[in-house]
């Protein structure tokens, strides 16, 4: 968890949005000032037990963030930025944590926290709260240090887990969140009817929500709604030259291609139906290479007069193919006749007529046969 949260509530709500039905005393209120871009060293209220004699009451404290332990001597400036926040899973075995948990344990309550995607030099914030806008409830712990004047100071870090499933992709870490009243009762009460393992578990329901924000409220001076305004990401810009060219059409997926040469008793229409798309089904069909790119340019028979039933499978082309060529083979061409009465066949100039006439045809004939087999363009596509 990044050291950045949404605390606008007023001290005297605090209570009620722990599930306490009423009022508690408050301490130290007017150190409070609400803001929408709180960071270490600033105070927040805090629901602790106080020792009123022979009991001890929940208070809300207002405290600063950020852990200054006992021990730290008196005449060293504090750092609330080294101990803002506590691995749980780590706790018992630190001297600065361990002490604390039997009775300086306590509660802070926001309404939503930050956190940074970094992306190289590049980073993101975004904004984490509940979807029906409730406050979150975070389990802390607190001490006391007095400095060389005399005068005490209460400080508080946040418990950390490892992030649920949904946030793993933001960050690795997230705050240890109390969604029960059990949870949360358990914590500031008696940790005997829930194990501390139990209580520090991460956050794993769907109503736990985010979106992005503007990197301004990365500076802790930046405060205000701004700092919650959703903005709207630009989309990654690419220029390689693959992604040009795989943003005109759809590839044709090889491993279909091979499925139909390798020849099956399933029709290849329904090995195509099964597993490609529209366009990689008309792309498959036209006959194209593998990972073709499917473009008006290359496929001729997708457009609005060739649609894919038009187009047929691969098989059908053959066979049309094959019948026209049978049909042209097998058709008989009248031979020519004589009728000009003015040539002699025994006349040698006549007989020349006669050759060259007879050539003429055949050659006719021979173009004619050989326009016949020439290859349609469906059926090129159709044998690739």
């Amino acid at each position: 968890m990044c050291g950045r949260a949404r605390c606008t509530l007023r001290a005297e709500d605090v209570p009620r949005a722990c599930g306490f039905q009423r009022p508690l005393s408050t301490i130290d209120a007017e150190r409070y000032r609400p803001s929408y871009n709180v960071s270490p060293g600033s105070y927040m209220p805090v629901v602790r037990k106080e020792n009123t004699g022979t009991d001890r009451e929940p208070v809300v404290h207002c405290m600063k963030w950020g852990l200054v332990p006992s021990f730290t001597k008196k005449n060293e400036k504090p750092d609330h930025f080294r101990m803002f926040n506590a691995r749980s899973e780590s706790v018992h075995e630190k001297a600065s944590f361990r002490r604390l948990i039997p009775s300086c344990r306590c509660l802070v309550t926001i309404e939503g926290f930050y956190e940074w995607k970094k992306d190289g030099a590049k980073k993101q914030p975004f904004y984490i709260h509940f979807q029906d806008e409730r406050p979150l409830v975070f389990a802390a712990l607190y001490d006391t240090w007095q400095d060389s004047e005399g005068r005490v100071l209460f400080t508080f870090t946040i418990l950390t887990t490892r992030s649920s499933k949904e946030l793993a992709w933001l960050h690795d870490r997230m705050p240890v969140i109390l969604g029960t009243k059990g949870a949360i009762d358990a914590w500031l009460n008696d940790l005997s009817s829930l194990t501390f393992e139990t209580v520090t578990q991460p956050y794993e329901k769907s109503d736990l929500v985010w979106y992005p924000v503007t990197p301004a409220m990365g500076r802790m001076q930046f405060d205000g709604p701004e700092c919650i305004k959703e903005v709207k990401l630009k989309p990654e810009k690419s220029n390689s030259i693959s992604d040009f060219f795989s943003r005109r059409g759809t590839p044709v997926k090889s491993s279909v291609r091979k499925t139909c040469e390798a020849g099956t008793d399933q029709d290849q229409s329904e090995i195509i139906a099964d597993h490609q798309s529209v366009e990689e089904q008309k792309a498959f069909l036209a006959g194209l290479e593998p990972d073709t790119e499917v473009t008006e340019e290359v496929l001729p028979c997708i457009n609005e007069e060739h649609n894919l039933e038009q187009c047929g499978t691969k098989r059908s082309f053959e066979n049309k193919d094959k019948k026209a060529l049978d049909s042209q083979e097998n058709r008989t061409e009248p031979k020519p006749s004589i009728s000009n009465p003015s040539i002699d066949p025994s006349n040698e100039s006549g007989s020349n007529r006669i050759y060259s006439s007879d050539m003429q045809m055949k050659k006719k004939n021979k173009i004619h046969a050989a326009g016949d087999k020439q290859q349609t363009l469906l059926s090129y596509f159709g044998r690739s």
